[in-house]
């Protein structure tokens, strides 16, 4: 059996997506011990204070537009850097609200964060959001129902090819806009002592040499790099750098599409370019 080729819109042989997952001080305030734990808490802020900022300021030296996935809690406390993000043109996907695993939640759970995470965005921005990308990737048969039921259009959630594919839901079916695990910074750079989280801070040239090799390969093939951030994570000055000197080595290529999930879907929508269906 023999990879399947991929036919891009527009005489383009790749396409990438630079994509921010803005989970600031979601991802840690769901323990209630937390909220009093200001130095972990901080972690989180710096995304939101310096991350975004400098992420925001890379793109635009480069002339791309990139796609942020917030939380419902991440928009509420800094409605402001959602307004800004949206003001300088990036989409915005739904990303929960207090980053909770699809994985540990009840129906009526879900149900109700897809609806009150979507309602924040739309509040902020005036954009009823699209997209969604799951917090830890978790997604079940019940979230991709849900996903159906609020609207949503795409997901980027799943790893199950390295272009975009559909997914059944139950009612109907979804755009999927796969991501794995290689190309997320949460591997190379996380870090906390408690909760414990990460083993090694990696240098930022060993997340570049990687990167550009998945996308040299994926290039060669006529595939899709879909790179997944955090700004409290690559938001950091090296890491930045870094960030920068990838995007210029992705601009020496040909018939490259920096696109975000957002066009892929109104690609796809308007039949530029063709999926197969697959379940998850």
């Amino acid at each position: 059996m023999h990879l399947k080729p991929f036919s891009w819109p527009s005489g383009y042989r790749a396409a990438v997506c630079i994509t921010f997952d803005v989970d600031a001080e979601s991802g840690w305030i769901q323990e209630s011990a937390n909220h009093k734990r200001l130095s972990l808490m901080s972690t989180g802020a710096f995304g939101r204070r310096a991350g975004v900022p400098r992420i925001l300021d890379l793109l635009s030296r480069h002339g791309i537009k990139s796609q942020f996935f917030v939380p419902g809690y991440t928009a509420e406390i800094d409605p402001k850097l959602v307004e800004m993000i949206h003001r300088e043109g990036h989409p915005i996907g739904c990303h929960g609200y207090l980053h909770e695993r699809t994985d540990t939640i009840n129906y009526e759970e879900e149900d109700t964060i897809l609806a009150k995470s979507k309602a924040v965005l739309k509040d902020i921005t005036g954009v009823t959001p699209i997209g969604y990308r799951a917090p830890l990737w978790e997604v079940t048969p019940q979230t991709l129902e849900l996903l159906d039921k609020h609207g949503f259009k795409y997901d980027s959630s799943l790893m199950g090819l390295d272009v975009p594919y559909t997914v059944p839901t139950g009612c109907g079916s979804l755009l999927e806009l796969p991501v794995t695990w290689l190309l997320d910074d949460w591997e190379q750079f996380a870090y906390s002592a408690q909760p414990q989280v990460g083993g090694v801070i990696e240098e930022p040239d060993k997340a570049l040499r990687m990167w550009q090799a998945e996308f040299d390969a994926l290039y060669a093939e006529g595939r899709y790099f879909m790179l997944t951030m955090h700004p409290e994570l690559t938001g950091r000055a090296s890491r930045i750098a870094m960030l920068d000197k990838l995007v210029s080595h992705i601009k020496q290529h040909d018939d490259v599409w920096f696109c975000t999930p957002q066009d892929l879907y109104v690609a796809w929508a308007e039949k530029q370019f063709i999926t197969d269906e697959f379940p998850y």
